[in-house]
């Protein structure tokens, strides 16, 4: 879960503040279902358009250009703690910890162990499986040749047909790292940029504790 905190510096006059610390328990909780619905509301918002709660754009994909995230703005859910006094704003899930993680741009372990895991989960084929049409063309691509036979010069080039007919994901994936000279790591770390997905200044803050005040005082 992510917490927001108010920061030392204060946008509210001496005067809403001694309103604030005043405020009964109801009227209390009112203020901060009010903030942790604008933020709620806010974050879901920037998601679907992949932004910074500053309006920035997040860190582009390496590869493609989908959405990222989009199953971060279900189950988004604000509470308070401390007497209502304290709010969180965040996933209740493992997604909360996804989420810091990208918050943080914090890296990721990886390893081989892992992404057969992923790959099972996720149903994607495995290493027996016959070689996809994808990877017949970059092996063709990458210079590969059939064993030479008779009087040929060299081996014959393998029409993508032979390849997916003869050949497994497993088999093609060591052939085409043996051609480009690649030796597969057996543990590596996956680089994540921070992309901010939950986040407020103290001015809107402040601006919605005055709002909210306002009302108050005229009930």
């Amino acid at each position: 879960m992510l917490e927001i905190r108010a920061e030392s510096r204060s946008y509210l006059r001496l005067r809403e503040q001694l309103e604030l610390i005043s405020l009964n328990k109801k009227k209390r909780t009112k203020i901060l279902k009010k903030l942790g619905q604008h933020i709620t509301k806010k974050t879901k918002k920037n998601i679907r358009a992949n932004k910074n709660p500053d309006g920035s754009p997040w860190p582009a994909r390496k590869k493609g250009r989908k959405k990222m995230l989009k199953g971060f703005t279900k189950k988004l859910k604000h509470y308070q703690r401390d007497n209502n006094k304290t709010l969180f704003v965040g996933w209740p899930s493992r997604r909360g910890a996804i989420a810091l993680a990208h918050q943080e741009g914090k890296s990721e372990s990886s390893g081989f162990n892992k992404r057969f895991k992923q790959t099972k989960k996720s149903n994607e084929p495995k290493k027996d499986d016959p070689a996809s049409r994808e990877q017949a063309k970059e092996l063709r691509a990458a210079g590969y040749r059939l064993a030479q036979q008779g009087r040929q010069r060299r081996g014959k080039k393998p029409t993508i047909k032979f390849i997916t007919d003869n050949m497994s994901v497993g088999e093609v994936a060591k052939k085409i790292g043996d051609l480009e000279h690649k030796t597969p790591a057996r543990k590596w770390d996956i680089n994540r940029p921070k992309r901010r997905l939950i986040g407020i200044s103290q001015q809107r803050v402040a601006m919605i504790i005055k709002r909210e005040l306002k009302r108050n005082r005229s009930n």
